[in-house]
């Protein structure tokens, strides 16, 4: 039986399936002799290897991409630009920009209490995920036979697909958390986040960069995940929201949980988790400082609440509150980042005139700079986007009526 489910999981790896649903979809692919000699899709034996991994970092240019990929024209042509862009707009569903822009938006416009609870999910759904892929080491379909339209993540295993883990997490979390606090229609929220899970998906393999068994495989794992993380989000929240160890607790196992994340070297997998946990760290220290000065105080009646249908000068106000929120996230970014750069070399003196560092220990040190500073800035601008936003927005006197009750 084991057998038996091992070789549909190696059948469905194939990459001739991916490069299938890419001619479905309108890419054909345009041969040529400059192709033949990319290095971004060197593989051996029909997969990418670790070495050729070593040798396209050692190929791409300074920005992380190769030099030559199929991201050239010539490689592929376009036959259906409708697919192309709904294939387009649905991967970005899943990226990071997505969630740098969502996620502070939903805080400052729709339900801290809700944002919360996602980003608990989002995190260690991702952590998860992330962790497997450098588990498992299961490189992305081999092009040719497959077009790959990206390079951002292709130094990256493939197996979870990430993208589809977040394609159901999130959106089906939204659904599951909002449906006994808000009165709507479920069903209608239900399709869209199907939807949002398909094109997501779908997605992926359109761009060439993860295979069925890949897509499958994080449908899978966020489908066993999000029964067993969805109970202890309520618990968890109040935890870190109104005990007096929550900072020290998280700040703690989010240290512990990098440290635990496998491989000693650097990867972008890596630099992805130190994003999303000092991102996920710093929103549920922002919440535990609002509480703490008394900024998040409880609802006055208990759910379900009606939605309320925006006004034109709510949406002004909306709008007003996103672009002022986005410009000060820019700006603790700018400091944080070059304030937790400076602290993290600052801290790698002090060890290097104390201790004489070997090669090894230098590479270490360097893994630890970025991660480090990675940790840090992503965690300042967690804290500004729930406690100092929402205090300029108090400020102006254009915050949300509601954020106080968001509990």
């Amino acid at each position: 039986m084991l057998n038996f489910i091992w070789q549909w999981i190696l059948y469905l790896n194939e990459p001739i399936h991916v490069a299938n649903i890419q001619r479905h979809f309108g890419l054909e692919r345009k041969e040529s002799p400059t192709f033949k000699n990319s290095t971004q899709c060197a593989t051996t034996n029909g997969h990418s290897t670790p070495t050729d991994k070593l040798k396209e970092v050692s190929t791409s240019s300074s920005d992380g991409e190769s030099s030559e990929s199929d991201l050239d024209p010539q490689h592929y042509v376009i036959h259906n630009y409708y697919w192309y862009w709904i294939f387009k707009f649905g991967t970005t569903l899943g990226e990071e920009i997505f969630y740098a822009s969502v996620f502070p938006f939903w805080f400052w416009n729709i339900d801290g209490a809700v944002g919360r609870r996602i980003i608990n999910i989002w995190a260690l759904s991702m952590f998860i995920g992330q962790s497997l892929k450098d588990i498992v080491c299961w490189p992305r379909p081999q092009c040719p036979p497959v077009i790959r339209m990206e390079n951002k993540w292709a130094l990256e295993y493939g197996m979870p697909s990430t993208h589809a883990m977040v394609s159901v997490t999130v959106p089906f979390s939204v659904i599951l958390l909002t449906a006994n606090r808000y009165e709507y229609p479920v069903y209608i929220g239900v399709a869209i986040a199907f939807t949002w899970c398909v094109l997501v998906s779908t997605s992926r393999l359109y761009l060439g960069m993860h295979s069925v068994a890949d897509i499958l495989g994080g449908l899978a794992l966020a489908a066993l995940l999000l029964p067993v993380l969805l109970p202890l989000v309520d618990t968890l929240d109040a935890f870190l929201l109104t005990h007096p160890a929550a900072p020290g607790l998280l700040i703690t196992t989010t240290v512990t949980l990098m440290l635990l994340y496998p491989g000693s070297k650097f990867s972008s997998a890596k630099e992805d988790t130190a994003v999303i946990l000092g991102s996920s760290m710093g929103l549920q220290l922002g919440g535990w400082i609002c509480f703490q000065m008394g900024s998040i105080r409880g609802p006055p009646i208990k759910p379900p609440y009606s939605i309320i249908w925006p006004s034109y000068e709510m949406l002004g106000l909306c709008l007003l509150r996103t672009i002022i929120g986005l410009i000060t996230v820019v700006a603790t970014r700018a400091v944080a980042k070059s304030v937790s750069y400076a602290t993290m070399r600052r801290v790698v003196s002090t060890l290097r005139n104390r201790d004489k560092l070997t090669k090894e220990d230098a590479q270490d040190v360097e893994l630890f700079v970025k991660l480090g500073s990675k940790l840090l800035t992503y965690a300042a601008i967690g804290i500004d986007v729930v406690c100092l936003a929402p205090a300029a927005f108090r400020f102006l006197n254009i915050e949300r009526p509601t954020f106080h009750t968001e509990i």
